[in-house]
């Protein structure tokens, strides 16, 4: 798989909002990704994202560029960060399972197509067929 297919997790930065106004009231940290997901992966991303945030409320996962956003409190950052890379490591796999499936499913429409012309020069090579006695 290209490059862009298997996405992992650098580091964390926190978000520096303290000079801010108008800030939400969780702060805000940002995975830097190892590149920028391409939009097939990050449709299985979204997908994973949505089942960890409603069985962890509160937890918003937003990927943007080469970084993916969330808000956590301090006191749960070690978790919410382990699951955050969960999420992007199953996010890998289950895009592979789908690249991987897809290849198959060309590799054998491929094989099929060589059969069938196969079949053809057979067919072509005994054209016309004989006419049955009427």
């Amino acid at each position: 798989m290209a490059s862009r297919d298997w996405i992992e997790i650098e580091s964390f930065e926190a978000v520096d909002d303290i000079g801010q106004f108008d800030r939400p009231d969780i702060p805000r940290v940002e995975a830097i990704l190892s590149g920028a997901p391409e939009r097939e992966w990050q449709q299985f991303f979204v997908v994973r994202a949505r089942a960890l945030e409603q069985s962890h409320p509160g937890l918003r996962m937003e990927i943007l560029a080469d970084r993916l956003g969330f808000h956590t409190r301090a006191a749960h950052l070690e978790e919410t960060c382990r699951l955050v890379n969960d999420a992007v490591e199953g996010t890998n796999h289950d895009y592979a399972a789908q690249r991987t499936a897809e290849e198959k499913r060309i590799a054998d429409r491929d094989e099929e197509v060589r059969a069938m012309m196969a079949q053809v020069k057979a067919i072509n090579a005994s054209w016309p067929p004989e006419k049955a006695a009427e």
